[in-house]
């Protein structure tokens, strides 16, 4: 019995050891200075939400870039619009300081994208945002302008009053309406039957919407060839195959191909993820980078699958983005500067384990950006789990994305890879632990964001408002404080789980002196507005350096 019970303590140490060795922080504790800026661009955001300011702020910091934003107090929040006037004067007055401009005309135009939904554009208000970019380009003439535009979505508010009542029949009267047009067959007894039903006044509010809409973007790319702006881009927000929206996708690609110099102009899928789309873009154009991408899918029948809330399948999807980025695709993997691996789950039966292996497979081989999508926002469908279960080194991912749409994740995705590999050809070997460093930072964000929150801590919250009796939880006043109390103890469980299981077993950049490790990771998770729809997410890596020489 003795013996048993010291081969038992010396098992259990023995485990404990190995244990130790397997989670245990590596390295001793190194700062990194960050990357250099070498060009600052004041940016006009599409509004306040992450996505569209931090997101932007930070992969520009990964370029070199310094993104300037307006000030906070001026900008919007949910419902409360950007002040626009005053917004436009910050630019006018910032830009001589800085290398150029990203705007969105949306904020300038309505405050913001929500708001962009609301109200059509005036015809006054149209000119005078035409005007101001005019004069703004024309007194400075050596500056860039990235600009970008958007299709608002025909998904009706909530709060709107009585347009929220027929939000279902305007969906399914404006994609009758584009069938029709379009010449496809529809469903005539149907359409005839919301004709009569939807108000006449709510019908001409939205068909008034999209027509004003259309008209502004067309004299905004009359405006960019007349000024000769760098790049024109036209987003689409939310959309289906068939509806309004599509409709002005479609004739504002058809206006812009008889435009001379075709690669300034875009038509895209999407809307939040803009703004580091264009800080790639710009980041690519001035140093002559034209990313090499190789894609690979999760299976064949992933490439055709078409997601809510985007018109497009996913291999059209990418196409569209890459573009955006200056990339071109490549079918010679060895020729890439890095993969991009699109994954979609869905209900149906999926090998999981052959999935995960063929990433752990290829993050050895090139730098891989990894889009982790699912069909119904599902987190049993989502791919991370199962390459934390396969110890794949998730730290070693060139960009990891899966949050919201298929567009907005696969162009940020496609942003922060472009960024990534660009900087690795341009910076010199000593900086190159720094560039893994902020790169895995953005990462780590992205793994409890896009995951953890996205397709797991929501999920619970609204079961738990539906359990105390609370109707909706999408507006989170007066429990807001409770809310994000509660979303940073889920979030630390996530982190801890990420950190112990895999981020700080693999080193995130190896060279012939040394291994960096991520040592630790905090954050602290703020709700930006007074919903759930998304947290604003701060991360505090800190991180190790391993010698592997003998001195």
């Amino acid at each position: 019995m003795k013996k048993i019970l010291i081969f038992s303590s010396v098992l259990l140490i023995a485990l404990t050891i190995t244990l130790y060795h397997i989670i245990a922080p590596r390295g001793t504790t190194i700062a990194f200075t960050g990357i250099k800026s070498n060009v600052s661009i004041s940016t006009v955001p599409l509004d306040s939400r992450p996505p569209c300011t931090d997101f932007t702020v930070e992969l520009g910091h990964l370029a070199g870039m310094n993104i300037i934003l307006p000030p906070k107090r001026l900008l919007d929040k949910y419902e409360i619009p950007a002040q626009s006037k005053a917004i436009s004067y910050w630019l006018k007055e910032n830009i001589s300081k800085t290398n150029g401009a990203i705007i969105s005309v949306d904020l300038l135009a309505h405050g913001g994208l929500l708001n962009s939904r609301l109200q059509p554009l005036t015809k006054n208000k149209a000119e005078e945002i035409l005007q101001f970019l005019q004069t703004i380009k024309q007194d400075n003439p050596a500056k860039f302008f990235y600009i970008y535009s958007i299709i608002p979505r025909l998904l009706v508010s909530d709060q709107i009053l009585p347009d929220s009542w027929y939000q279902w029949h305007l969906m399914q009267w404006a994609i009758l309406m584009d069938k029709k047009i379009h010449k496809v067959p529809y469903d005539q007894k149907q359409y005839k039957e919301l004709q009569q039903e939807i108000p006449a006044g709510i019908k001409w509010k939205y068909v008034k919407l999209y027509r004003e809409n259309a008209r502004f973007n067309k004299k905004l790319a009359d405006v960019a060839v007349k000024e000769n702006l760098d790049d024109l881009v036209i987003g689409q927000d939310d959309a289906q195959p068939f509806g309004l929206p599509n409709h002005n996708r479609l004739e504002i690609e058809k206006y812009m191909r008889t435009f001379p110099f075709q690669n300034k102009f875009h038509v895209t899928q999407g809307a939040d993820e803009l703004g580091a789309l264009a800080v790639a873009r710009i980041f690519a154009q001035k140093n002559n980078y034209s990313p090499k991408i190789y894609i690979e899918y999760g299976n064949d029948a992933m490439a055709k699958m078409v997601l809510p809330f985007v018109p497009l399948d996913l291999q059209q999807i990418v196409a569209d983005k890459v573009s955006l980025v200056n990339g071109t695709i490549v079918y010679n993997k060895e020729a890439a500067d890095f993969i991009l691996f699109v994954y979609c789950g869905d209900k149906m039966p999926i090998d999981y384990s052959r999935i995960a292996n063929k990433v752990k497979t290829l993050i050895a081989q090139k730098p891989l950006a990894l889009v982790d999508l699912t069909m119904n926002f599902d987190s049993a469908e989502a791919l991370l789990p199962h390459l934390i279960a396969n110890n794949t080194p998730l730290v070693q991912l060139a960009s990891y994305a899966g949050w919201n749409t298929a567009s907005n994740s696969i162009g940020t995705a496609l942003a922060q890879a472009t960024i990534f590999t660009g900087q690795k050809l341009l910076l010199p070997q000593k900086d190159l632990p720094a560039l893994y460093a902020e790169n895995l930072r953005f990462n780590c964000a992205r793994f409890l964001d896009d995951w953890a929150y996205q397709k797991l801590i929501r999920h619970k919250i609204n079961l738990f408002a539906d359990y105390n009796g609370i109707a909706s939880i999408e507006d989170t006043s007066p429990y807001t404080n409770l809310v994000e109390n509660y979303i940073n103890k889920e979030l630390t469980i996530y982190n801890k789980l990420l950190l112990l299981s895999n981020l700080r077993r693999y080193p995130f950049y190896k060279d012939n002196t040394a291994a960096y490790y991520l040592q630790n990771l905090s954050f602290h998770a703020t709700l930006p507005w007074e919903r759930i729809f998304e947290i604003r997410l701060q991360v505090f890596p800190i991180f190790g350096k391993l010698s592997l020489t003998n001195t």
